[in-house]
């Protein structure tokens, strides 16, 4: 009883640290809700490192990241036909707004926080960025595996390197 409420502590203390970073990271892209790449920038920052760790096989540091992301973001509005140069990229892009809460998040920030989650209980440890890292990179399409794919970064050796890092927590 007493590691169940210990976990359900660090678990609300990951949550206060992750979703106001994921969502202050979504404004300043000019994001109105949270995605699963903003939910990935705040979990590379989270203290317990696990995540951070698991990326430096690849050399990719976060600025590339975001930097990938952004790039996604920018041929999705291309491909759908709403910009058509890189003038029009900002005028594009929707104004960020006040913080929202993450039931605002966007589906694939939602779907990711839930798989994390349920791999923590499995694991009976606390919620930490390996888990949130597996959960985030488990998804075969969207922002974040294309973001990944256009760095290089094997998203099947990324997960296996996250799992031997929480094996030996």
């Amino acid at each position: 009883m007493f590691n169940k409420l210990r976990r359900a502590r660090a678990d609300l203390a990951t949550m206060n640290a992750l979703f106001p970073a994921a969502e202050r990271i979504a404004r300043d892209d000019g994001i109105d809700q949270p995605g699963a790449e903003h939910l990935l920038l705040a979990v590379l920052d989270l203290d317990d490192g696990i995540a951070k760790k698991a990326m430096t096989i690849f050399q990719v540091d976060p600025a590339e990241f975001r930097a990938a992301i952004a790039g996604q973001h920018e041929e999705a509005l291309r491909t759908i036909g709403v910009i058509a140069d890189d003038n029009a990229i900002a005028a594009a892009l929707p104004a960020g707004g006040q913080p929202r809460g993450l039931y605002r998040a966007q589906g694939s920030l939602q779907t990711a926080f839930q798989h994390a989650v349920a791999l923590a209980k499995r694991d009976k440890a606390p919620l930490n960025s390996g888990h949130l890292l597996l959960a985030i990179t488990d998804a075969d399409h969207g922002v974040v595996a294309r973001s990944l794919g256009h760095l290089g970064v094997d998203r099947a050796l990324l997960r296996d390197h996250t799992r031997s890092l929480l094996a030996t927590r």
